[in-house]
């Protein structure tokens, strides 16, 4: 899978994870714009949906 694909599917999860939250974060703050999250939690973001798409492809990571 490229980063490109990661990325997006990082995108789409997180904005899963604001709509459900009502854009707040786990502290009851406002959720910040996927650009302001910084390197280090968009790349978390990477790794839980690549987790999740190898999960589903019955692949899962360890």
């Amino acid at each position: 899978m490229s980063e490109d694909q990661d990325a997006a599917d990082a995108r789409a999860a997180y904005a899963a994870y604001g709509e459900t939250t009502g854009g707040k974060n786990f502290r009851g703050e406002p959720m910040p714009e996927w650009d302001g999250l910084g390197e280090t939690i968009q790349r978390a973001w990477m790794a839980a949906a690549a987790a999740v798409r190898a999960r589903a492809a019955g692949t899962p990571k360890t």
